[in-house]
């Protein structure tokens, strides 16, 4: 004759499952008690458009935009970033002008800012065909940069923007 499980081996997926639903309200509740500690990632960044490539001294010009989505101002600390072209490395940084500014929610800010190039006169023509014809050519640019914010509310802290990877054809020249 078989025999009826017992009731240790019945209740114990329920339990399980129960201990799990118990952990997770936990989570939950410290989450709310203490919102602070995490800011969500919705201050984005992206290049809005290059406006030009000037030849003397090679200078692109292109102009940044950031957009915060949070529901609190926040200062803007610093932007900074690189183009990689032709095996060189052209650093950037936004004036200091914007260092600093406040940037209320749900609002844009956009920036111009200038990458001073350093390329032999060949290889200026060809960047400015790859940029303008939407590159074609095997020698793409590639620009990388972020931007560091800090809430209104804690100014000492240090958060970075999730940039949008991208990199608008060149125009208005």
């Amino acid at each position: 004759m078989a025999q009826a499980p017992s009731i240790f081996e019945w209740r114990t997926p329920a339990l399980l499952l129960l201990g799990l639903l118990a952990l997770l309200l936990w989570g939950q509740c410290a989450a709310l008690l203490a919102p602070g500690t995490r800011v969500p990632i919705a201050v984005k960044g992206q290049v809005k458009s290059l406006d030009s490539l000037g030849t003397a001294p090679a200078t692109l010009y292109l102009t940044l935009l950031l957009h915060n989505d949070l529901s609190q101002p926040i200062l803007v600390r610093e932007v900074r970033g690189t183009l990689r072209y032709g095996g060189r490395t052209h650093p950037f940084s936004a004036p200091a002008a914007l260092r600093d500014s406040l940037l209320y929610p749900w609002t844009e800010l956009t920036q111009p800012v200038a990458v001073a190039l350093r390329l032999p006169p060949d290889s200026l023509a060809q960047l400015r065909t790859v940029l303008q014809t939407g590159y074609p050519a095997e020698n793409i640019p590639d620009i990388q940069w972020q931007a560091i914010y800090s809430l209104w509310e804690a100014p000492g802290g240090r958060h970075k923007a999730r940039i949008m990877p991208y990199f608008p054809p060149l125009h208005g020249e």
